[in-house]
């Protein structure tokens, strides 16, 4: 009896000893999703391993074998995963502010709809979160910005930069001053200091477009301090993207890139130049002078690095090729809309046809009859001078947007494989499809791994997801993304590199791509078994 009775003790000790064993064992093997033997492409410079993710609510927390039960597993064998991309260039935000300001606040938002929640046009592409604010343009105040994101629930994670213009535009409007006082300088000062406060990552600028053209060296150098004050970058649109000569014989590409190198030093600040590209004339210069400058910089200690899109088509406003005198961020200033003005911009806009002729540059809005049609052509049709159709346009209230055929895709192809270069879409959110105005914006990022580092293999594969997750995440200082590790955000995409691929070409601009077989976006599943997730 006496046995049986230390028995039953025994064994009782042991099951209460087993219950808490059992409640930390079933806790710590059980996770939300588990990825299964998968590719991982973690982000870094290592060799991509087969190895298990395991996810809880909206992180990572194992990486390598997981042993357990899931909610939801998914086998990911023969496909990669790699870090949700990242699009350090994105104009999502202006594209709303547009909305609102031809319509009124509630009825523009009537114009958001289920694929711009969603995010249609990046999730199909692998990319989980984007920075807006760029160029100088969008949202000038944060806390609107995040009304707007909360109140749609967007789908992507968002940091903005404070776009700079916008800031111009508001104390200055069309009377853009170059010289500031003391005055209106401290007021720009308290302006960006109180956006950083609100929690931007840092500012931008649209140097060939009005009113940033407008800025001085100086003036950009003091505005800077006050962003590095708060931990921000500088991410300049830079002054010049062309090959013509400055007054001191020198190319405007390589004058704006050293301008871009001075303010870094002068605010000691980390820089960021915005698709960096060759644009028409090219005159000769070449990528090796333009890394030359950067990678000089770079070793005497300047943060500086750059992001890019792979395509040879540009997209702006009509009126940027116009002298900066005539420029306002909506087309043209009213005081230039008169006879003289015009004959003036005619004059300008010829010079411009020299090389860069009517037949390259097309509308994507606009008069509706004019859209997807070239300026000659809209010559052709109306029986008028290209350089007449082109200043008209440009003096419409708000003047249309173009693709600019002027790229040079050498420049492109030899800048993407430096490990300083990102990659970006410098696109927006579409609303709706007929109103994608580039290829880019729905094939960015699968167009760069397909045809550059799988099909032409420029830069490998790691190189290219790197670009596009560790490096933008590191530089704008997005914490806990761009990398697969413990602790991190599971923004993670799973892809199946043999049908990865875009679709969207300049002819039809808005079709998805393929391939994003999983997107989790804070390990929320978007995408799965290739198919979109409405909520």
């Amino acid at each position: 009896m006496k046995k049986i009775v230390i028995g039953a003790t025994i064994l009782m000790i042991l099951v209460l000893a087993a219950i808490p064993l059992w409640n930390y064992l079933k806790k710590e093997l059980s996770y939300d999703v588990i990825i299964k033997g998968g590719t991982v492409y973690d982000g870094s410079p290592a060799a991509p391993k087969v190895q298990d993710i395991g996810i809880r609510g909206d992180k990572i927390v194992t990486v390598g074998r997981v042993i357990g039960w899931a909610k939801k597993t998914i086998e990911a064998k023969g496909l990669i995963v790699t870090p949700g991309f990242i699009d350090c260039h994105n104009h999502t935000d202006l594209m709303v502010l547009m909305a609102y300001l031809v319509a009124p606040k509630h009825d523009a938002m009537k114009l958001i709809t289920p694929a711009w929640k969603r995010n249609h046009n990046y999730a199909t592409q692998g990319v989980t979160t984007i920075v807006t604010g760029l160029c100088g343009a969008g949202f000038k105040d944060l806390k609107q910005w995040r009304q707007v994101l909360e109140a749609t629930k967007f789908a992507s994670n968002v940091y903005h930069l404070i776009p700079y213009g916008m800031l111009r535009s508001e104390l200055f409007g069309q009377n853009q001053p170059t010289k500031l006082t003391k005055q209106q300088l401290d007021k720009l000062k308290k302006m960006v200091a109180e956006q950083m406060k609100n929690g931007a990552i840092g500012m931008s600028v649209g140097l060939e477009y009005a009113p940033d053209c407008f800025t001085t060296t100086d003036e950009l150098v003091e505005i800077a301090k006050v962003v590095k004050q708060y931990g921000g970058i500088y991410d300049a649109h830079i002054r010049d993207q062309t090959g013509i000569a400055h007054k001191n014989g020198q190319p405007g590409e390589l004058e704006s890139i050293r301008e871009t190198i001075a303010i870094a030093k002068g605010a000691k600040i980390p820089v960021q130049i915005s698709h960096i590209q060759l644009n028409q004339p090219w005159n000769k210069v070449t990528a090796k002078q333009m890394a030359d400058l950067i990678e000089k910089a770079r070793k005497e200690g300047v943060d500086i690095t750059a992001d890019q899109h792979p395509y040879t088509a540009g997209y702006a406003i009509l009126s940027y090729r116009l002298p900066e005198k005539y420029k306002t961020s909506n087309g043209v200033n009213d005081k230039y809309k008169n006879p003289r003005g015009k004959a003036e911009m005619k004059a300008a806009i010829k010079k411009v046809f020299a090389f860069l002729g009517p037949e390259k540059i097309s509308l994507t809005s606009g008069p509706a009859k004019y859209r997807n049609k070239t300026i000659k052509q809209i010559a052709d049709m109306e029986k008028k001078d290209p350089a007449t159709v082109y200043v008209e346009l440009s003096c419409l209230p708000v003047a249309p947007f173009a693709l600019f055929q002027e790229i040079s895709d050498k420049v492109n192809r030899e800048m993407m494989q430096k490990d300083y270069v990102f990659t970006a879409s410098d696109g927006f959110t579409v609303f709706t499809g007929d109103e994608s105005p580039h290829p880019r914006f729905y094939g960015c990022f699968p167009y760069k791994i397909r045809n550059f580092a799988l099909k032409d293999k420029l830069l490998g594969l790691d190189q290219a997801i790197r670009s596009m997750t560790s490096l933008p995440a590191q530089k704008f200082k997005l914490h806990g993304r761009g990398m697969i590790k413990a602790g991190n955000y599971a923004d993670l995409a799973v892809i199946d590199l043999n049908r990865f691929t875009e679709h969207s070409t300049y002819a039809q601009r808005a079709l998805y791509s393929e391939g994003v077989e999983y997107l989790l976006v804070n390990g929320r599943l978007d995408i799965e078994k290739g198919k979109l997730i409405d909520r």
